[in-house]
Order: structure tokens, then C-alpha cells, then sequence
């Protein structure tokens, strides 16, 4: 069960009843600022083991879906110390722990894609919003916000986009996508995410 911790932090837990718990200095990790303002949330699933009673061989089991929050429940982690005690191993077989990086009451509703907006385009076949499928031959994962007009900024590519070309008519392309504030009740955010189609996958033809 995840721990309650303050608004804006991640949460730590255990992925099961059976395992052991971090000390007490390895369960708040920092909250990228970045990924803050873009409301960034998921879970990231970290793999370690204690050598030398140190955190060691951290890897990413699960991804959060954002690079930027996996990178960070890894620092986190891999600043933790830990206290010698020779009442216990100094090393530990392979172990789990769980960054749940989530606002208190929810994740905010989000602006909404004005159906047909986006300027058609021989090299993208659309944009799908919430959709966090990573970057891939087929499509590429973005994040941006949006202002009063409905105007997308600031936007970034998740995951490798080598094509340097191919990124410039990508944000130009979502550029012309134009969004609408959730109709919603609650907590509202002008950050948008989704899956821009690539019309045509590299080495397809």
C-alpha cells in the first residue's frame, strides 16, 4: 500500500506484502520540476540490490512512461544510505520498490484536441491524445502545453527522434493542432500529452 505523503511527491511502496522496506531516507524522491509543470504522472518499477550495504545495480523494470520520472525515482534511490549493521548481510539478492509519482486527488483534467484541427500532412497521419505508448517506428510520444488560444509551446519529443528533419515537421505539425479547455470539474492543467501517427514508418516503403 502506498504511503500518504505530502501533495506533489512521489510515493514509495512495496510491490508486495512480503517485501522489505526502504529506510525511511530512500522514499521521496525529488519531483522534477519539469515533469510538474507538464503534470507528468505514472509508476516506475525499479530492480537493486544492497552490496556492501549500498544501493547498487538499479535498473528500470517498469517504466513510469516518462523518462524523466524513471531517471529521477533512480537518483532517488541511488542516494540512499544506508547504515552498516553486521546483525544483516552485506549484500542482498535482487529487490523491487515501487516510485508512485501522483498529486493527491487525482491527476488533472487535461485541454482536449478540437476534432480536425491539426493541418493534414503527407507525413503524419494524426495526433492521438493520452495516448503513452513510447516512441517508436510507427509514432513518437510528445508532451506539450497550451495557452489562452488553445495554441500548443514548449513542445518535447519523448524517447530518440534522430531525424532532425523529421522533429522540426513534427512540432510544426503539432502546432497546428488546437485544444479546448476540459469541460470538467475539479483540478484543470494546460499540459497536454499523446502519440503524433507517423504517416508512413521509416523503411516501410
Amino acid at each position: 500500500m502506498a504511503l500518504a505523503l505530502a501533495p506533489a511527491l512521489a510515493q514509495t511502496r512495496a510491490p508486495s506484502a512480503t517485501a522489505e522496506r526502504l529506510p525511511s531516507a530512500c522514499t521521496r524522491p525529488d519531483w522534477p520540476p519539469e515533469a510538474r509543470r507538464y503534470d507528468l504522472e505514472g509508476t516506475t518499477v525499479l530492480d537493486y540490490r544492497i552490496r556492501e550495504w549500498r544501493i547498487a545495480d538499479v535498473k528500470v523494470r517498469k517504466s513510469s512512461g516518462w523518462p524523466i520520472l524513471d531517471a529521477a525515482a533512480a537518483r532517488g534511490l541511488q542516494a540512499c544510505k544506508l547504515k552498516a549493521d553486521p546483525d544483516r548481510p552485506r549484500d542482498s539478492a535482487v529487490r523491487s520498490v515501487d516510485y508512485v509519482w501522483a498529486t493527491a486527488g487525482g491527476p488533472s483534467a487535461r485541454p482536449q484536441l478540437h476534432s480536425g484541427s491539426c493541418v493534414a500532412s503527407p507525413l503524419f497521419s494524426g495526433f492521438v491524445p493520452l495516448d503513452r505508448t513510447p516512441t517508436a517506428r510507427d509514432g513518437v510520444l510528445v508532451r506539450f502545453l497550451t495557452n489562452g488560444r488553445g495554441e500548443p509551446f514548449n513542445i518535447r519529443l519523448e524517447g530518440r527522434v534522430t531525424d532532425t528533419a523529421l522533429a522540426e515537421h513534427l512540432r510544426h505539425y503539432v502546432q497546428t493542432c488546437r485544444f479546448v479547455a476540459a469541460n470538467a470539474p475539479g483540478a484543470k492543467t494546460d499540459a497536454v500529452y499523446g502519440r503524433v501517427l507517423l504517416a508512413t514508418p521509416p523503411g516501410a516503403e
